[in-house]
């Protein structure tokens, strides 16, 4: 059953997830400020609307700063620029996503990779399935990898 989104505009990120569990991605945040335009912010958080327990948060909505969805503490997703959705997956998924247009965004992480939205002659990301995946690996934490490689 999904749960009611708390929509989170300014405050201290550092106060909503583990920095150490997301120390690449709150670097590359601090380092860059990104922006996000107001279509990925948005299309990214309806995207959420199956997940469970998450968090919606931006520096300043109003001043179209990049959207990063929280759960447990570790940040899952981004809405970046004018049309960049980005997520953090476990190496299997990251697989599978590159082979449906997903892109590395090794300047957020390792973990990380890149849906444009909005791309010419290309189809349309499912971000419903991406975000509920992301979702589901961040919510399962440490123990996503049974084999205790992974870095979550």
């Amino acid at each position: 059953m999904a749960g009611r989104p708390r929509i989170i505009d300014g405050g201290d990120l550092g106060a909503l997830v583990d920095v150490d569990r997301n120390r690449d991605c709150v670097h590359y945040l601090a380092r860059h400020q990104p922006s996000c335009h107001s279509d990925p912010g948005e299309a990214l958080i309806r995207s959420a609307e199956k997940c469970g327990d998450w968090i919606a948060y931006s520096p300043s909505f109003g001043q179209l700063r990049y959207v990063a969805l929280v759960t447990d503490r570790r940040i899952f997703a981004l809405g970046l620029g004018q049309r960049s959705v980005c997520y953090r997956l476990p190496p299997t998924l990251s697989a599978i996503a590159f082979r449906t247009g997903a892109t590395e965004a090794g300047e957020i992480g390792s973990d990380w990779v890149r849906f444009e939205l909005f791309r010419p002659d290309w189809p349309t990301p499912d971000l419903p399935f991406w975000t509920l995946k992301a979702y589901a690996a961040a919510r399962a934490g440490e123990k996503w990898d049974p084999s205790g490689a992974s870095r979550w």
